[in-house]
């Protein structure tokens, strides 16, 4: 077997388990098994946004040694009222360290520092992308929690990602979020334009919806619920504090979404929130997809530039300690950075 041949024979490969995924029966497929009508695909009628509040974070590994890593994280919330720009806020971007210990203490101080509580269960440090993903989880459940208690009754409160926690310390925070949230009448909804969600084997939910939308002849904007006895992975399914929803959101632009409202959330406040949401995701750059959402993405997020600039920061800071740049080199340096001259 040649190489050029052992090439050709993965591309083939991979794209029969494509074909697999993706068959050409897929929407029908997908209602046979669902038992979805075209009575369960719902019209939205575009309204007025209103209060709109979108809270995003960013994580980024800023140098790893063999026994630890650094990383930065910081969180935002973005308010929009009538389409324009009325408030945004975003917490000090922070360092913060995962091992060599082997429970994470930045964890604990931020849990007090942001909620008044220590977390149940220390959280272990044998991921430093996961750890910094949870750290970063905590600053946006507490500028989450803050906007409830802040918005006006009927405002939106957009959040990236799930209704769902990655570290059980978090549960009751989500759950006092959700709580807040009803109790003060601030419409709460999840958006991620990517998901993990299958059906049937590993058939990818997304873009089957998206399919049967139009099969039964049903432009945008439209929503439709779908029950979670339908989804594959119980991991999915696992801690779950909302229903699950695909939308798609924008006239002319079938671009499905995912998204979960509080569970039992009544239909008329469904309609309520897909109104709002609609209202917002007219935006040229990514059409269909809620503009305070992207507002607080490319607030938040910490690109290249960022990480540099920490990267120099602590480099700079280590002369003030007594080390030198021969120490972060053997600490975090990477012979692929060598690599990448020649």
């Amino acid at each position: 077997m040649t190489l050029k041949k052992s090439y050709d024979e993965s591309i083939t490969l991979i794209l029969e388990r494509i074909s697999h995924q993706m068959p050409y029966d897929l929407v029908e497929k997908f209602s046979e098994f669902s038992h979805l009508t075209d009575q369960d695909i719902h019209p939205i009628q575009r309204k007025s946004a209103g209060i709109v509040c979108a809270i995003d974070g960013s994580n980024a590994i800023i140098a790893e040694s063999g026994s630890f890593a650094l990383a930065a994280i910081r969180a935002v919330q973005t308010t929009f009222s009538k389409g324009e720009r009325h408030s945004r806020a975003i917490t000090p971007l922070s360092v913060i360290s995962v091992g060599p210990e082997e429970e994470n203490e930045d964890f604990k101080i931020l849990m007090s520092d942001c909620f008044g509580i220590f977390p149940e269960t220390n959280l272990k440090n044998n991921d430093a992308e996961k750890v910094s993903e949870i750290l970063r989880d905590t600053l946006e459940y507490w500028i989450a929690l803050q906007q409830t208690k802040q918005l006006p009754k009927g405002s939106l409160l957009l959040l990236d990602g799930a209704l769902r926690v990655t570290d059980q310390n978090h549960d009751p925070i989500l759950q006092k979020i959700i709580q807040t949230a009803q109790d003060r009448g601030v419409l709460l909804a999840a958006i991620t334009k990517r998901t993990h969600a299958t059906w049937g084997g590993g058939h990818p939910l997304l873009p089957t919806v998206g399919g049967m939308a139009r099969k039964f002849g049903m432009s945008g904007p439209w929503w439709v619920r779908i029950n979670e006895h339908l989804l594959d992975s119980a991991v999915y399914k696992r801690g779950r504090q909302g229903d699950l929803y695909v939308a798609s959101v924008h006239p002319s632009k079938n671009f499905p979404l995912k998204m979960e409202l509080p569970k039992g959330t009544d239909e008329k406040t469904v309609e309520l929130i897909m109104n709002s949401i609609v209202a917002c995701s007219d935006d040229g750059r990514i059409p269909g997809y809620p503009y305070p959402l992207l507002d607080a993405h490319r607030t938040v997020v910490i690109d290249k530039t960022v990480m540099e600039q920490i990267r120099q920061d602590l480099m700079k800071g280590f002369s003030s300690h007594g080390l030198n740049k021969e120490i972060f080199d053997l600490l975090f340096g990477d012979i692929h950075d060598d690599f990448k001259r020649y």
